[in-house]
């Protein structure tokens, strides 16, 4: 027999009870939750290839988001860009097209801010980016326009097609695909007879059109080539004259660019006589100007070197003498940072070392300080990039102040206490604000740091050659020692310091 019914009333009324708390508690929890939104601009970010960017996210409201799971993918291909998660980065997933360009700015997560930062765009760096935080918020979706404006156009002529000439443009460098007009001395648009365009390895595009000139043609024959994205564009011009043609440049942030030709050879109705007395006379005038290039080229180059190995005696004399030891500070190695065993190198590794977190440090970029210390007098000290060569390579070499920042973003520039060259993406260039591109090919690879703590210069000497790489002047040591400073964010190399002399 069951129960009498007055007896189970009691359990399924204390049953229902706690069922109907369980879910307002859960109804709560969801709509706290629910109130946490992750939010990003509203507008496209446009950028520059070959400059840095920061991608903006933040949790609406403001909240703590050092212990969450945050992730950037690209949304076309749902791969990671960056995942960070209780405080630590992971690479494991990261795509390669990213490795040491991506950074998640740390000093912002107090406050709810999870922008990112890509360093050095490719045009590939181009689309949508997701923002994602754990799997219990929505998500926020920033758009990136990653453009370059090219080169000016040049303008050639081709044979002879269709009764005239046949003329082309050409621009290199540009992203996205640009367009290309053409326009006659009324400014009325003229259709191409062809157009091309192809990439390069770096995804950049260069395009190419061309018209044919006639003989009734006379006046300005313009090509344009304008940036898709940007209010940029570049133009030459070819004057089309009763005498002569002349190709010339205009627009913005455009060289002038001239050829004199002759219109004899533009049309079939010229004159054999003409035509013989045109090339005569262009060909002697070539000659007599490449003679006075040559000659005064020749003066130019050996004045130079005369210049140049005054300079390198002494620097010869000097370096030998000015020449210090420099050991690397294990205390202030990044943890991804592995020194030998007698502080004379370092490599970078992906996986972190196990090392105390002192405020001695560098917790964010992969960083190190020279034990030594400078206040006065003249140093140099030799260092030796060794290992794989390539492109994508990220290393730098300089000094810094002992008080420079260990700790989250760092401005490695003098302004933040750093006097530096570093290369990156291929390109050689120094630390200034803004950065100044060094243009030596091959990139030296065994470099001289030359310290004047009299004159407070900073320079930086090519080994191999003596020739000088850059020099910071007037640099405001404010009284501070001077360390030396490193950093190194790729496999493969690793930075060493050697007594040598030039």
């Amino acid at each position: 027999m069951g129960l009498p019914l007055c007896c189970s009333r009691p359990s399924l009324t204390s049953h229902a009870r706690g069922l109907l708390t369980s879910l307002f508690t859960l109804l709560f929890l969801w709509l706290g939750s629910a109130q946490l939104r992750v939010e990003g601009p509203d507008q496209p970010l446009t950028a520059t290839v070959g400059q840095d960017v920061v991608l903006p996210c933040h949790l609406s409201p403001q909240r703590d988001a050092h212990t969450l799971d945050v992730r950037w993918i690209r949304d076309d291909s749902s791969e990671t860009v960056h995942h960070y998660r209780n405080g630590e980065d992971l690479y494991g997933e990261q795509m390669e097209a990213y490795a040491g360009r991506t950074e998640l700015a740390r000093d912002g997560l107090s406050a709810g801010s999870l922008d990112l930062r890509i360093t050095g765009l490719r045009p590939s760096d181009d689309g949508q980016y997701v923002c994602t935080v754990g799997d219990a918020y929505n998500e926020a979706i920033v758009e990136l326009e990653v453009s370059a404006t090219g080169a000016d156009p040049h303008l050639s002529l081709g044979g002879y097609e269709a009764g005239g000439v046949r003329v082309l443009c050409r621009s290199a460098g540009w992203y996205p695909l640009p367009q290309l007009l053409w326009r006659d001395a009324h400014g009325q648009h003229l259709p191409s007879v062809s157009q091309t365009h192809s990439q390069d390895q770096e995804g950049l595009f260069e395009i190419e059109s061309a018209v044919i000139m006639t003989g009734s043609a006379e006046g300005p024959l313009s090509c344009v080539v304008r940036s898709s994205r940007l209010q940029q564009e570049r133009e030459s011009s070819l004057h089309i004259a009763g005498t002569n043609s002349t190709a010339r440049g205009r627009g913005m942030e455009t060289q002038p660019f001239s050829l004199c030709l002759f219109s004899a050879p533009f049309f079939h109705n010229a004159q054999p006589l003409i035509v013989a007395l045109a090339l005569v006379l262009v060909l002697l005038a070539l000659s007599i100007g490449l003679g006075v290039y040559l000659f005064r080229k020749k003066a130019a180059q050996s004045r130079e070197l005369d210049k140049q190995a005054a300079e390198l005696a002494w620097r010869r004399c000097l370096l030998p003498h000015k020449s210090v030891k420099v050991t690397l500070d294990p205390h202030t190695a990044h943890s991804q940072l592995v020194l030998s065993q007698d502080n004379s190198s370092v490599r970078w590794e992906t996986q972190k070392q196990q090392v105390s977190d002192t405020s001695e440090r560098f917790d964010n970029q992969c960083c190190v300080l020279g034990r030594e210390e400078f206040r006065e007098g003249r140093h140099c000290w030799l260092v030796v990039v060794e290992g794989k060569r390539g492109k994508y390579l990220w290393w730098a070499v300089g000094v810094a102040r002992a008080s420079v920042k260990r700790k989250g973003w760092i401005d490695m520039s003098p302004e933040g206490g750093i006097w530096a060259v570093q290369y990156n993406e291929g390109q050689l260039m120094s630390l200034t604000s803004p950065r100044t591109p060094l243009s030596l090919s091959p990139v030296p690879t065994r470099i001289w740091v030359c310290l004047d703590c009299t004159q407070q210069q900073v320079s930086f000497i090519n080994a191999d050659n003596g020739v000088e790489i850059f020099t910071f002047t007037a640099a405001s040591f404010n009284g501070e020692s001077i360390h030396p400073w490193f950093r190194l964010e790729t496999q493969g190399i690793q930075l060493c310091l050697r007594d040598s002399t030039l």
